[in-house]
């Protein structure tokens, strides 16, 4: 029988992933989310609704997506939190050819003033 050598490319992992927040209204949310070894396509969501791919948010003048593709950090800023913010956020990383897909999620809890 021929010998199967196992594919021992690295799997695309969090480095570091968001942690729940709690931040008043009108505050700043940082929600962290760095990636060793990315392949595949980052983005965020906000209860399950996608963000999309890019570093400005459609829609969304207060969220930016902050970081280095070059390094794997996506970070999600949101800048004067409003009680619209109140969610749960995933940061989640797509599937590319032997690369499963990975996904990290955190709540924020916004306080009204």
């Amino acid at each position: 029988l021929p010998f199967l050598v196992q594919c021992t490319a690295e799997q695309q992992k969090f480095r570091l992933t968001p942690v729940d927040l709690v931040v008043a209204e009108g505050a700043e949310a940082l929600l962290r989310c760095e990636i060793h070894n990315a392949a595949g396509s980052v983005q965020w969501t906000k209860d399950g609704f996608a963000l999309g791919f890019t570093q400005s948010i459609p829609g969304y003048p207060r969220y930016s997506v902050l970081g280095d593709s070059g390094q794997g950090i996506y970070n999600l800023r949101i800048v004067n939190v409003t009680l619209d913010d109140d969610a749960e956020y995933q940061c989640q990383v797509g599937p590319y050819m032997h690369h499963k897909l990975i996904r990290a999620k955190a709540r924020l809890t916004v306080i009204g003033k």
